[in-house]
C-alpha cells in the first residue's frame, strides 16, 4: 500500500474494499477520507422551494380564470336584478304553457299584465317562492294583453288579475286565488302542491286590478304584443 490515501480513494470501488481484507486499518482510512472527501447533499428543503416557485406561475391562470367567471357571474346577476326583481325577471324564469302540461310536474299558472300595480307588488314574494320550489313546480306567466291566452283567459274565467290557477301533474285544474295574496297563502298552496296534497288556500281572494289596461284607448294601434313564453 504505496500509495497515498487520496489515490486509493479515486481509485478503490466498493467490490475493490472488499478484497482489500488483509489491510483493514487502511481501507476504514481510505473510506474515511472517501466520505469526507465527497460534495455534501444539496438540503431537502432546497428542491421544494424551487419547485413551489416554479409552480407559482402555473397557479396564476387558474385563479385568474375563477376570479374572470366570478365576476361574469356578478354581472349577470346585477343585469338581471338591477333595481330589483320585475314581472319581466318572472316572465324570464317561466315555463312555457305546452312544456308544463306535459312534463309530470304540477303548475302554478299566472293571468297577469304588465301594467298591473298589484301583479308588481307581488313580485318579490313569487320569485321566493319560485325560486324554493321550481325543481318540482312549474310556473307558468301569461300576459292577457296577448291575445294568443285570450281563450286561457275564458277557459279559467279570469276577471281581475293576477289570477292563479294551480295544475296538478296531468295539468288539471285543482283551484284557484284571485289578487294580492299574503306570501303565506301563495307558498302554503304551492308547498301543498309540490307533495300532491290538498291546498290549504283554495279559493283565496285578495284586491285585484281590472282587466282593462289604464287609458287602454290612447295605445296605437301597432304596438307590438306582449311575450308569449309558450
Amino acid at each position: 500500500m504505496q500509495r497515498t490515501v487520496s489515490q486509493s480513494c479515486a481509485q478503490i470501488t466498493p467490490r475493490g474494499l472488499f478484497r482489500f481484507s488483509r489491510c483493514k486499518p487502511v481501507v476504514r482510512r481510505v473510506a474515511l477520507e472517501c466520505r469526507a472527501t465527497q460534495k455534501p447533499e444539496e438540503p431537502t428543503g432546497a428542491p421544494l422551494a424551487e419547485s413551489a416557485t416554479d409552480s407559482a406561475p402555473s397557479a396564476s391562470p387558474a385563479l385568474a380564470a375563477v376570479a374572470a367567471l366570478a365576476a361574469v357571474c356578478a354581472f349577470a346577476a346585477t343585469r338581471l336584478f338591477v333595481g330589483g326583481p320585475s314581472l319581466n325577471t318572472l316572465q324570464e324564469m317561466s315555463t312555457p304553457l305546452d312544456v308544463a302540461l306535459t312534463n309530470g310536474k304540477p303548475s302554478v299558472m299566472e293571468f297577469y299584465a304588465d301594467w298591473c300595480e298589484v301583479c308588481q307588488s307581488l313580485v318579490p314574494d313569487e320569485l321566493q317562492v319560485q325560486q324554493q320550489y321550481s325543481d318540482r313546480v312549474n310556473f307558468v306567466m301569461l300576459n292577457i294583453d296577448n291575445s294568443k291566452w285570450a281563450q286561457e283567459a275564458s277557459d279559467y274565467r279570469v276577471g281581475g288579475i293576477p289570477h292563479f290557477v294551480f295544475l296538478d301533474s296531468q295539468g288539471q285544474p285543482l283551484a284557484a286565488a284571485v289578487g294580492r295574496l299574503p306570501r303565506a297563502v301563495l307558498e302554503g298552496n304551492v308547498a301543498a302542491l309540490a307533495v300532491g296534497q290538498d291546498l290549504p288556500y283554495a279559493a283565496a281572494r285578495g284586491p285585484t286590478s281590472s282587466m282593462s289596461k289604464p287609458n287602454s284607448a290612447q295605445q296605437g294601434k301597432g304596438a307590438a304584443m306582449p311575450r308569449d313564453h309558450s
